[in-house]
């Protein structure tokens, strides 16, 4: 059966089949699609942009382009590599918005976006997590494949699809940022070792 028309294992009804219920105005499938993506697809905003307001206002957009796009289509490819790149897209576009609005901040004279987020409670809670902080310290790329792998559970296929590289290069990257995640997590375990 191809990769398009696989019915989901729960309820033996596709992705596919859902966006085209979905479009022909039965709000039922979008519950269905929301039931099945959102706490993987929140995962992936959330770790993408790290404050929860935001990560919330990203996910309901992607959530409305769900809705209202009509790009998608399932000749083309699955409907969840489709859905994590409009979340990909979104948080893309956030980040260049986020650094005119710094630049902007900069050239007035007012506090930056960092330096505001910085007395965020919730944001000081992420940074003495170690997965945070070793997970920040992690190159783009390697950040990327690893919340996709892990947050979102897409397949290296459905990855090396979505950032438009080979599944080698894709294997590759998961293989090296989980070694390099390991690594961090160990050495920051060492600096909190008592002397």
């Amino acid at each position: 059966m191809p990769a398009a028309s696989r019915p989901d294992a729960r309820d033996g009804v596709s992705d596919e089949q859902l966006v085209a219920a979905l479009r022909r105005g039965e709000l039922a499938a979008f519950d269905r699609l929301y039931r099945r993506y959102h706490v993987r697809l929140f995962g992936y905003v959330r770790r993408y942009v790290k404050e929860r307001a935001l990560a919330e206002d990203l996910f309901q957009d992607v959530l409305l382009t769900v809705l209202r796009d009509r790009t998608y289509d399932p000749a083309r490819g699955r409907f969840a590599p489709w859905l994590f790149r409009v979340a990909r897209n979104r948080c893309l576009q956030e980040d260049r918005m986020r650094a005119v609005r710094t630049r902007r901040a900069a050239l007035a004279g007012s506090p930056s976006t960092a330096q505001v987020a910085a007395t965020n409670p919730e944001q000081a809670l992420a940074r003495a997590d170690h997965v945070q902080t070793a997970m920040s310290g992690l190159s783009e790329a390697h950040r990327q494949v690893l919340v996709l792998k892990q947050v979102a559970e897409l397949t290296y296929a459905e990855i090396a699809t979505l950032l438009g590289v080979a599944e080698g290069t894709v294997k590759s990257r998961v293989h090296a940022a989980t070694k390099s995640l390991r690594a961090r997590l160990l050495e920051l375990q060492e600096r909190e070792r008592p002397a």
